[in-house]
């Protein structure tokens, strides 16, 4: 049955049994376990959520000495680890460490499910130390691991659960403690953990990915070539197992191209560099800026780009200053500086042979240092000056009609920038510091010069810059600000079409600020100005304040605007005090 069929089933099933009723409690569990096996498969949150909510009411149905608590317990603390792992919320792991702890003490003598829960309860305080770095942590786990594997011979049905925790347990000891024995151990556990994943086993893919991972450190530590042959080959097939839109197909992508770029580094071979590079930038499109780890995989990028603009003969490595040795990057600032120096060689090639492909590189390799030097940091300034001429030039391209195909380089690099200047502005509003805002506007105008009128989303863009630029408005009382902000609105309503949700958020906010035009100008002409009342609309308070003002207290272009704006729709229901 497929798992939708199935939970529709269980539901209607729980829906047959009412509150009082016996069996309610067996209802509330088959529902539960039903749309966690569907959160399994399609990972959908809300699957566990309510997994969660109805396990806990079974719980509640079932108090201490009830044949099924225990069972209840263990369901909910494996459903609220499978949450924390997809949501990454802490108390989902203390809780679910807590009630592993409750379900191991109470296990009944001979209980047949004890390695389960000893393998449960060692999970998540693997992750509990993944998340606060306490080694007492990991070496619990390591020793709940042994005692699970103890209880599982070799053909006991969940061997492999001991066996891919344990390898787990020596990995990290191994990061944490570089002794060549754990990670030797890990490789050892690794292979008989997969050996047990048949191909249509439902963890196979985090087993390949693992042993892929200890296979590459391995390479690292000892310089065998086969290590690193045999992790790209389980990077693949891991790959394979996780399509589009799985949660951990990132974590394949990113683990393969660094097993990649190491491969050419140790044996050159360009095919190698290229996948990489393909793969790099996959998976830094699929991390758009904010992400936490957004930084991870710009680092693995600068590494393939470093490697083509280094490679020896070819095309790029020619246009790269004679005498010019760029560092290998190793770090967000050596990533940073990657990003930035290759972007000004490729400028300094468009400016001898004007393809517009080295230009769309330039911005989009300029965007990424920018990233990576946010307001504050030293550099910043010289990374948004870089910017600040690829995009002139660009924009100027536009303007003239040549070369004005956007191209997918061009593409990204304006969508990074829309997505950027968000994260600076939800900083700005979490922190409070001005340069966040500054930033966020300056990408902003960015943003227009190389989406200009005539683009769809050219009146969004004016929008949104209207609205950074009257919270900035409302931070310094620059009536510069306003004044811009209220331009840029009066356009986007040219360009845009009435019932358009872009045409009505723009008419909206730009009677907002005409209002606080109208406000500070009659203020500062009146002791005492008129108190007005929303209405409906907040086009309709401005009517109010015009019919109540006199000319000379409003200067002509407010008045000019602001009547525009009235006109645009019927001028009725609006009430003073």
């Amino acid at each position: 049955m497929e798992p939708t069929d199935e939970v529709s089933c269980k539901r209607a099933e729980l829906e047959g049994c009412h509150p009082g009723d016996d069996g309610r409690d067996v209802a509330l569990s088959n529902l539960a376990m039903s749309l966690f096996n569907r959160f399994r498969t399609e990972w959908k949150v809300d699957d566990v959520n309510e997994a969660i909510t109805l396990h806990r009411a079974a719980l509640k149905l079932r108090p201490p000495g009830h044949p099924q608590r225990l069972s209840s317990l263990n369901r909910l603390a494996v459903c609220l680890s499978d949450r924390y792992n997809s949501q990454g919320v802490i108390a989902d792991l203390e809780e679910a460490v807590t009630l592993g702890r409750v379900v191991l003490e109470s296990r009944p003598p001979g209980d047949h499910d004890r390695e389960t829960y000893f393998c449960n309860l060692a999970q998540n305080l693997w992750r509990r130390f993944q998340k606060q770095a306490d080694m007492y942590d990991s070496d619990e786990a390591t020793e709940l691991y042994r005692v699970a594997l103890e209880l599982c011979p070799s053909g006991h049905p969940r061997r492999y659960s001991s066996l891919h925790g344990l390898a787990l347990c020596f990995s990290t000891r191994y990061d944490n403690k570089g002794l060549l024995a754990d990670l030797e151990e890990a490789v050892t556990l690794g292979r008989a953990a997969v050996e047990l994943c048949p191909p249509d086993h439902r963890d196979r893919a985090i087993s390949l990915y693992n042993l892929a991972c200890d296979l590459q450190r391995r390479f690292k530590r000892r310089a065998v070539a086969r290590s690193l042959d045999e992790a790209i080959k389980l990077h693949r097939e891991a790959l394979a197992l996780r399509p589009s839109g799985h949660p951990q197909r990132l974590s394949s992508l990113q683990g393969l191209a660094i097993c990649l770029l190491d491969r050419y580094d140790n044996q050159g071979l360009v095919a190698d560099l290229d996948e990489a590079i393909t793969l790099g930038r996959a998976g830094v499109e699929l991390h758009p800026p904010g992400h936490s780890r957004r930084a991870e995989r710009l680092r693995t990028l600068s590494r393939g780009i470093w490697a083509t603009f280094q490679r020896p003969g070819s095309g790029r490595a020619r246009s790269v200053h004679q005498g010019l040795l760029l560092p290998h990057p190793t770090s967000n600032a050596g990533a940073a500086s990657t990003f930035h120096d290759l972007s000004l060689h490729l400028w300094d090639k468009f400016q001898k042979q004007p393809v517009i492909a080295d230009l769309d590189e330039a911005i989009c390799l300029a965007m990424y240092a920018l990233e990576l030097r946010l307001p504050k940091h030293t550099d910043y300034a010289v990374s948004i000056e870089k910017l600040a001429a690829l995009v002139k030039e660009r924009f100027q391209r536009i303007d003239q009609g040549t070369n004005s195909n956007e191209s997918v380089m061009l593409g990204q690099a304006v969508d990074n920038l829309c997505a950027l200047r968000h994260c600076l502005r939800d900083r700005f509003r979490n922190q409070h510091v001005i340069d966040d805002l500054n930033a966020a506007i300056t990408l902003h105008r960015y943003v227009l010069q190389l989406r200009p009128a005539g683009h769809a989303s050219h009146p969004s863009y004016l929008h949104d810059l209207a609205l950074c630029l009257t919270q900035r408005f409302h931070e310094t009382a620059n009536v510069g600000d306003l004044d811009e902000a209220i331009s840029l609105e009066q356009n986007a309503l040219e360009l845009s079409v009435p019932g358009d949700p872009i045409y009505e958020a723009s008419k909206d906010s730009l009677a907002t600020c005409l209002q606080m035009k109208i406000s500070a100008q009659i203020s500062q002409a009146s002791s005492t100005p008129p108190v007005v009342q929303k209405t409906r609309s907040p086009k309709l308070s401005i009517m109010s304040f015009l019919k109540r003002s006199k000319p000379h207290q409003i200067n002509s272009q407010t008045w000019k605007s602001s009547s525009t704006l009235c006109d645009l729709d019927a001028q009725n229901e609006y009430k003073e005090i």
